[in-house]
């Protein structure tokens, strides 16, 4: 098949065009020689952005543990807790007082005559662990009350779904002393 004189104008315009292309374009072999180069060298493996953030993070653990520590050391005395309804609670051993220092008392009621400072702290914050277990059991029952009411009023929501306006026909059974007529009326397509 022989060119025409336009096809063959095209086809020299075209090759022209590859010609171009092929002259501005990179080679592949510099391209892929350049990124192996670049893929070899080291990164750098220390930022110094992130190590900074690190360094400052690690700083505020250590110091919002400390600071835990010793806030808690301050707050709480060696004192023993007593729940009422033979609950006992969790204790660490540095928590625990001497059998000495604690002195059986009838709830609600204080000592005549504290001996000392140390005593009287002792039994107020004695009475203070027991007020605060009364309190956390009063809440556990009402919790529980209202759960349990909640329970037994639960209804289930699709159940307005599976109700039809012929429950009553479907529900009841015709009585034995009803005419023929009134019977034929449960059947579904009988004329009355």
């Amino acid at each position: 098949m022989e060119l025409v004189g336009e096809e063959k104008k095209i086809q020299t315009l075209f090759s022209e065009l590859r010609l171009a292309d092929e002259r501005t374009a990179p080679s592949f072999s510099a391209t892929w020689n350049r990124a192996q180069a670049r893929a070899l060298r080291p990164r750098r493996a220390f930022n110094l952005s992130f190590a900074a953030a690190t360094a400052l993070l690690i700083c505020a653990l250590v110091s919002l543990a400390w600071w835990s520590r010793h806030w808690q050391r301050t707050r709480q005395p060696n004192v023993v807790a007593i729940a009422p309804s033979g609950v006992v609670p969790d204790l660490k051993p540095s928590e625990v007082a001497p059998a000495s220092k604690v002195s059986p008392t009838p709830s609600g009621s204080e000592p005549k005559k504290p001996a000392s400072a140390e005593h009287r702290f002792e039994v107020s914050a004695r009475l203070r662990a027991e007020r605060l277990a009364a309190r956390q059991e009063a809440n556990l029952l009402a919790n529980a009350k209202k759960q349990a009411t909640a329970i037994s009023s639960w209804q289930s929501p699709t159940a307005t779904l599976l109700s039809s306006p012929n429950d009553d026909l479907l529900k009841s059974l015709p009585q034995l002393n009803e005419s023929a007529n009134d019977l034929k009326s449960f059947l579904p397509n009988t004329p009355k």
